[in-house]
């Protein structure tokens, strides 16, 4: 069976629970799945293998940085196949990674504002490479990673296709994304069957914009929860909002799929 690869942020990875046995120790997804009767629903990335007849190879991991999305790749190249379809959820240029002089591993810094005591460098170090990797140029490092990867699958019979949750790396004005049918991203009416118009630089409004849900905002799981849950990841109306925009752009692109 053919292979399913995607490669990501929290936005394509599974649901984490850390299965608490108290309260105090439930995150998000401990939670969210109380609120679902016990079981969390499927993510886009399975709905979507299903759907193709795939088998689902899910790489993607929370927290992670475009380097490590990068790397997620290169650890597995030699394991994809003739006919296997990858899909890469780039996300924030605003992360990097550092060396953690404690743990002997490569951490992934977010702009989050919390503390990295164990990277060797001060907060005002840290503050001041994230204030850097908001200038667009560091957009340059993600697109030719991504030529890289078009150019090493074509050799082997694969596809890749790429989106991003950061609207700063395909940006619709000075960006060949938009004019390749490699990127899924949100373009103008019409040119993709199914989508609604939002916003052309800004996947993460179109998959929660209320349209999709009879006019009310449902798609994050703090929106379907009502604000019981603060949490910004998608739900299960959005897993399934992500899923067909997905396979509406592939099944239609694809020359794997319509062999």
């Amino acid at each position: 069976m053919s292979k399913l690869w995607t490669f990501g942020c929290s936005f394509t990875a599974e649901y984490d629970p850390i299965d608490g046995i108290h309260p105090p120790y439930e995150n998000n997804y401990d939670k969210y799945r109380t609120f679902k009767g016990g079981e969390l629903p499927k993510i886009w990335p399975n709905i979507l293998a299903e759907k193709i007849g795939y088998e689902i190879m899910n790489c993607a991991i929370g927290g992670a940085s475009n380097y490590h999305i990068f790397n997620q790749f290169i650890n597995v190249c030699d394991l994809i196949k003739k006919d296997d379809i990858l899909i890469f959820g780039w996300t924030q240029l605003g992360r990097f990674i550092a060396a953690n002089v404690e743990q002997n591993l490569m951490s992934q810094v977010l702009p989050n504002g919390a503390e990295y005591h164990d990277l060797g460098m001060s907060k005002t170090t840290i503050e001041e490479i994230l204030v850097n990797r908001t200038h667009p140029l560091w957009k340059t490092e993600v697109m030719n990673w991504i030529k890289f990867i078009n150019v090493f699958v074509e050799k082997i019979g694969v596809e890749a296709y790429h989106w991003t949750s950061d609207d700063k790396i395909f940006d619709a004005e000075n960006n060949e994304a938009f004019n390749d049918n490699r990127f899924i991203v949100v373009r103008d009416p019409g040119a993709i069957k199914s989508q609604i118009y939002v916003d052309k630089h800004n996947m993460m409004w179109y998959l929660t914009h209320q349209d999709h849900y009879g006019g009310t905002q449902k798609g994050k799981i703090m929106d379907e929860t009502n604000y019981e849950i603060m949490d910004g990841h998608m739900g299960e109306l959005g897993h399934k909002v992500q899923y067909e925009m997905f396979y509406d752009h592939i099944s239609h692109v694809s020359k794997i799929l319509n062999k």
